[in-house]
């Protein structure tokens, strides 16, 4: 979230026009994007969401399911997890 982007846009490589718009409902955790394009092939919308998992929920997910979290990441990298992470990797171990 330290890096949230409300919208963006680019053009792909056939000139076609890509934007998206992000909705974050912070009480459910809930990413909703809507990508809307725009090109030589046709246009169209549609919409994806994503769940979001702050590192603490995910370390309460993992004990409920019997995992002892051991460490977290900055995705695939051997620097730790930091507020301004843009992807979290956790390992855990069976209890």
């Amino acid at each position: 979230m330290a890096r949230f982007l409300d919208r963006d846009w680019w053009k792909t490589r056939d000139g076609t026009l890509v934007a998206q718009e992000r909705l974050f409902d912070a009480l459910s955790g809930r990413l909703t994007v809507r990508t809307t394009w725009s090109g030589r092939s046709g246009r169209g919308e549609r919409d994806h969401h994503i769940r979001l998992y702050t590192p603490t929920r995910l370390a309460e997910l993992c004990a409920e399911a019997g995992l002892i979290v051991e460490a977290a990441f900055n995705g695939f990298t051997p620097r730790p997890l930091t507020r301004r992470s843009s992807e979290m990797l956790v390992v855990a171990r069976k209890g």
